[in-house]
């Protein structure tokens, strides 16, 4: 087995190449099971799709300020990249939002009971 195969988690981190980029890099990069890549935003968003389809990761890291322009990212790359995870970090005000998309297939009423409850498995 390679190493990359060997790796749990990839993820891409997407911002200005600045020291909070380098230090969340440099902090996730600490699991060594980790596969963690950074992106400069110069590159734009096709370079962060262009990222994305490449190495598929499990989980992408935007900083809020790099796409308020371009639209609300998070629910296009959920919308094209189910089983995706987006992480947002707003540095302004030190907060976070995760973004998971889940797909659950309803055979009964009570398929609909148990998402509205919290209480569901999402396909696979």
């Amino acid at each position: 087995m390679s190493q990359e195969n060997a790796k749990s988690k990839k993820v891409v981190i997407w911002g200005h190449p600045d020291v909070l980029s380098w230090a969340v890099e440099h902090f996730l990069s600490a699991h060594k099971d980790w596969d963690v890549a950074s992106l400069s935003n110069k590159r734009g968003i096709d370079g962060l799709i262009y990222k994305i389809e490449k190495s598929q990761p499990n989980i992408v890291i935007l900083y809020q300020r790099n796409y308020a322009k371009s639209g609300y990212l998070p629910a296009q790359l959920l919308l094209n990249y189910p089983g995706l995870t987006v992480i947002t970090i707003n540095a302004d005000n030190n907060e976070m939002e995760v973004y998971v998309k889940k797909q659950v297939c309803i055979e009964s009423v009570s398929d609909l009971i148990s998402v509205v409850e919290g209480e569901f498995s999402p396909v696979q």
